[in-house]
């Protein structure tokens, strides 16, 4: 049974008002207040250091949703040296963490469903506004088109209830061989899905806030690691925005399959995530020196001198 679409009115009052609301629909660091290294967002999450991150609600839920988020966060790793010639050049990693939020007095255990992360970006951008790219925010709609929004979730709300066993297996082979016309532009140019993760919701463990970052609002929330996905590009600021800003839309399909459950009804939406900086890099003093240094550098050290190096030659 499909939840009606009329009544998962995305501009619900949502639980987390007082104490949680956010000023946009997809925010970054300085919504969650990250601390800083010189003029650079950073922010820690267990073992895993961002450059930023993007942290929006998931729109359109049902009562018992409402102030469940999505989080992005991106580390930038050090490269890895290419050899003597053109056709083999220095690489490094991105790596995007993406985690589900909820209210603090959710059980883990009571979740189940699927997420789904498109790894290839929409063919749209958000509107810039003459901003930079990096600080670019919007929603859904902005990028992709509605009828297909609204086709996508549709469909995994159906075969979420029709599935007999592995409701996650179900959808993933669906995906794959399912096309809408609307689609197009959906990944980038072509009229499919383009690559993407699924993963199950269920026997996920919250996320220890043993670190100086909490990305979350309220502070209160808890954080569960639900996907990572790794990408492997070079030292341009081509690939720099390409990897570490780009769009990425996440579905959500909760399904209820018990009296624990925290859905009753299936509910399916789709949210896109972004990193965003909010830094102006042409106030760092020592920007040609990081970008010197950033290739010898480790980590999330060598990402941050060379972000800042590109826009200071820029």
């Amino acid at each position: 049974m499909r939840w009606p679409l009329d009544i998962m009115a995305p501009n619900q009052p949502s639980k987390q008002n007082k104490d949680g609301d956010l000023s946009s629909t997809l925010v970054g660091c300085d919504e969650v207040s990250c601390p800083k290294e010189g003029i650079n967002d950073r922010c820690t999450v267990e073992d895993n250091t961002f450059l930023s991150i993007g942290l929006s609600r998931i729109p359109a839920v049902p009562s018992s949703l409402e102030g469940f988020s999505l989080v992005k966060g991106v580390n930038v790793s050090a490269g890895q040296a290419g050899n003597d010639n053109d056709n083999d050049k220095p690489t490094r990693s991105f790596r995007s963490f993406y985690y589900l939020g909820t209210p603090s007095d959710v059980e883990t255990r009571d979740l189940s469903g699927c997420v789904v992360v498109f790894n290839d970006a929409p063919s749209k951008k958000f509107n810039q506004n003459g901003n930079d790219v990096r600080a670019a925010s919007g929603n859904c709609s902005d990028v992709i088109d509605k009828t297909c929004i609204e086709r996508l979730t549709e469909k995994a709300t159906e075969l979420a209830d029709e599935a007999d066993g592995n409701v996650c297996t179900s959808l993933e082979r669906e995906l794959k061989s399912t096309s809408l016309d609307e689609r197009n532009g959906f990944a980038g140019n072509g009229g499919n899905l383009g690559n993407f993760t699924v993963k199950l919701l269920g026997d996920l463990n919250a996320v220890k806030n043993s670190s100086d970052c909490w990305p979350i609002q309220p502070k209160s929330d808890q954080l569960i690691e639900i996907a990572s996905v790794t990408a492997i590009n070079d030292y341009t600021a081509t690939a720099l925005y390409d990897e570490a800003y780009k769009i990425t839309p996440v579905l959500t399909v909760f399904t209820g399959n018990d009296n624990s459950s925290v859905v009753d009804k299936t509910a399916s939406q789709l949210t896109c995530l972004k990193v965003l900086t909010e830094e102006d890099p042409s106030d760092d003093e020592n920007s040609s020196e990081n970008s010197a240094v950033a290739v010898k550098a480790s980590g999330f050290a060598a990402g941050i001198a060379v972000l800042a190096g590109i826009f200071a030659l820029l």
